[in-house]
This record gives C-alpha cells, structure tokens and sequence, in this order.
C-alpha cells in the first residue's frame, strides 16, 4: 500500500470494531478497504485500487468466519 501511496498510510492499519449489544450478542464493523482508500485513489492509481480490492476480499472473509464463530 505504501508502494502505491504514501498519503494513504495514515489510514493503516485498517480496523474491525466489535461492539457487545444489550442481548449479550455481538455487531462486528468495519470500513472496506477500498472505501478507506478512496480518496488517495488520484495518488496510488491502479496499484493502490488492486491492493484495496485484494483487502475487501481478506476483510470479508475474516468477518464471515468471525460471524460463524461462537
């Protein structure tokens, strides 16, 4: 990612947020990686889109397994 921004460092590490819910279960959130690095896109180019986009794919699987797990 820095390889293809510098700029957009300032956003890394990208976070998941997990919140207890008043029923004791569990919201898990997040911002996709190509969301978060939107506004470098000028800067980083194609690179930095390839990068995001391979990370909304490792995002969304960690956040279906979180989901599945008890």
């Amino acid at each position: 990612m820095l390889d293809a921004s510098v700029s957009a460092g300032i956003e890394a590490p990208i976070r998941f947020y997990v919140t207890e819910n008043p029923d004791g279960t569990a919201t898990l959130s997040y911002k996709k990686p190509t969301t978060v690095f939107a506004p470098y896109a000028d800067e980083g180019k194609d690179a930095l889109k390839g990068v995001a986009a391979e990370l909304d794919e490792i995002f969304a699987k960690i956040a279906e397994q979180a989901a599945r797990e008890k």
